[in-house]
């Protein structure tokens, strides 16, 4: 059983029930969106399966804080579907939205990361920097990762 996962970029309307069902269950939010997804810049990267979305992720030039004098990306909205989790889509999508980075000349890449995927996160490169804080929206305890990447070209 071979089953076709692609990944593209689309639409924010395309993610956000998938950002609701995963990033908001069990919150007190009832708001999937995020202030940047209209911005020009941002970029949304989707898994699909049969036209599914299920897996995105949000990526966003935005400065790391620890080195502001190089460019970074942020990524943002990272939300596997439950059926999914576990079975390497996150990966092959965390690692589509790092390459985009590259190719924009970010030099770091990172996220507000829930406490619950830092071990994700470190399989992949990153790692976990500062103190545990409170995301607003959810409630939810997070740290900050970054992952240091080499950027394909200078834009």
């Amino acid at each position: 059983m071979s089953e076709v996962i692609t990944i593209r970029q689309v639409d924010i309307e395309d993610v956000l029930d998938l950002r609701m069902a995963v990033l908001r269950a069990g919150t007190p939010s009832t708001n999937p969106r995020y202030p940047e997804d209209g911005s020009p810049d941002s970029v949304h990267l989707a898994a699909l399966l049969d036209g599914e979305v299920i897996a995105t992720s949000t990526w966003l030039p935005r400065p790391w804080i620890n080195d502001t004098t190089v460019p970074a990306t942020q990524l943002r909205g990272m939300a596997v579907a439950v059926a999914h989790q576990g079975s390497g889509i996150g990966g092959k999508l965390l690692h589509a939205g790092v390459d985009l980075a590259t190719d924009q000349g970010s030099h770091y890449v990172w996220a507000r990361a829930r406490d619950t995927a830092i071990y994700f996160y470190e399989r992949h490169g990153f790692s976990v920097v500062g103190d545990q804080f409170m995301d607003e929206a959810t409630g939810v305890g997070h740290h900050l990762m970054v992952r240091r990447v080499t950027p394909q070209s200078a834009h």
